[in-house]
């Protein structure tokens, strides 16, 4: 992605949930700043609350000198902290856009405690990149003064091997949500999905469940640990749920698990932002990839089937599963979490 910036010839645009004031992220913005010195007209969206480190950062006014221009995701009152459904929506979001040709979606933010997370990201083929750039462009215009209003509903274009499918929430569209849903209850023989953070929403849970009495093998990659302790919490109190439905859980131990993609049925994939929770698929701003074609889900069921190898089979009589009290408390997060975001 650096790469690609340092070349580019006529424009950037970035967005991004996690930009943080250190190495790695003051190193990227710095990069940008340079770019627009160089004449590169260059145009940042984050996200207000995942990137206020930086906000009040130097760097910032270093940018806008440079002519960089610079907006903010749904910023954040002091009476909205008593208003949990009013945090969101979020732009969970990675994207960068250089020039016309080269757009890059897919998981990973910038900071240095990620660097050795396990991210995937996507440099979309040349079909998908009007559609990037299109929903970009349509954010930024509805965004104006860093109020996000809802004009921008969801994009989704594409061709019969690969889709960009994008959703703001405000708009009232979920194509990635609809998608995964219609994937799911299409699914024949498996469906693997990798994630972070597994809370789905009812209707996932029960697709999931209707599959898995069709005789579909289900498993689920989840991180043994994340930067949210809450969220480690209610994936240890839901292991036992998971198993009982029959699912085979498999807990990355080579680090975070940060990367977000399913494979269904080695001919239906799909990779991005999303996590399968009940804030990706219902609340957020999120960018994903839907992808058909045989060559590319088959390299991203080979990266499962890799990432497996770094994970451990979770079973009922593991230690984990016995730890009640914390069980408890992530249970109850968990029932909470479905209480105010349904």
């Amino acid at each position: 992605m650096s790469a690609a910036c340092g070349a580019a010839a006529s424009t950037i645009d970035f967005e991004q949930y996690i930009v943080r004031d250190d190495t790695v992220g003051l190193g990227f913005l710095g990069l940008l700043a340079a770019k627009a010195r160089d004449g590169i007209r260059v145009r940042i969206i984050l996200d207000a609350f995942g990137s206020r480190m930086v906000k009040s950062h130097p760097v910032m006014q270093e940018l806008r000198t440079a002519g960089v221009q610079i907006a903010y995701y749904h910023g954040l009152r002091p009476p909205d902290l008593l208003r949990p459904r009013s945090w969101f929506p979020r732009t969970h979001a990675k994207l960068l856009h250089i020039d016309t040709d080269c757009t890059f979606v897919g998981s990973m933010c910038l900071a240095a405690y990620m660097i050795t997370w396990r991210d995937t990201m996507i440099r979309l083929p040349d079909q998908l990149n009007h559609a990037a750039r299109a929903d970009f462009q349509d954010l930024w215009e509805d965004i104006g003064d860093g109020v996000v209003d809802g004009n921008v509903g969801a994009t989704e274009a594409g061709g019969p091997s690969a889709t960009y499918a994008a959703q703001n929430p405000l708009g009232g569209n979920f194509p990635i949500r609809e998608a995964l849903l219609a994937a799911v209850a299409a699914a024949k023989s498996s469906i693997c999905l990798a994630t972070p953070y597994f809370f789905p929403p009812p209707e996932l849970e029960s697709a999931l469940q209707q599959a898995g009495r069709r005789g579909v093998k289900i498993t689920l990659l989840l991180s043994r640990l994340t930067d949210v302790a809450v969220a480690d919490r209610m994936t240890a109190a839901l292991l036992s749920r998971w198993q009982r439905c029959g699912f085979r859980v498999y807990l990355y131990e080579q680090g975070v698990m940060h990367a977000k993609y399913a494979v269904i049925d080695d001919d239906w994939a799909t990779v991005g932002s999303c996590n399968f929770d009940c804030l990706g698929l219902g609340y957020n701003r999120e960018v994903n990839i839907i992808l058909r074609d045989p060559s590319v889900v088959a390299q991203l069921r080979g990266n499962f089937d890799e990432d497996i190898g770094h994970a451990s089979l979770t079973r009922i009589s593991d230690r984990r599963m016995k730890l009640w009290f914390e069980r408890l408390i992530g249970g109850l997060c968990f029932a909470l979490m479905r209480l105010v975001l349904r």
